[in-house]
């Protein structure tokens, strides 16, 4: 890219692919807790509804910091991506399309896992 890491932003996208990115992959397997998520934007759990849910796969890498990403900051939560279920360790956050309302999100404690033990 001939730029420096400060210069870019680390970007997920469940609209496809990410245009701005010379380099990215596509992750899957994420798992989520507090919430569900369809692929478009996160929604309450029902009364049966799993506490871990998978997420559906995402491409993911970094793009430069004055390009706009795939979603607009007001329609989106930053939620910590955690190496298990026991919340010990972050790897990183990623912005997942919430429709508004972040606080929501923060208040049913919203999460992603690498794994689920």
């Amino acid at each position: 890219m001939g730029c420096s890491v400060d210069s870019l932003k680390f970007v997920a996208s469940w609209k496809g692919r990410l245009p701005e990115a010379k380099l990215q992959i596509k992750i899957s397997g994420l798992l989520l807790e507090g919430c569900s998520f369809d692929g478009n934007r996160l929604s309450e759990n029902q009364h049966d509804s799993p506490s871990v849910s998978s997420v559906l796969p995402c491409f993911m890498g970094w793009t430069p910091q004055s390009t706009y990403g795939p979603y607009s900051p007001d329609e989106c939560i930053s939620l910590p991506v955690y190496t298990s279920a026991e919340r010990d360790r972050v790897v990183t956050n990623i912005d997942v399309p919430c429709g508004g309302n972040q606080d929501q999100w923060i208040q049913c404690g919203a999460a992603l896992f690498l794994k689920n033990q």
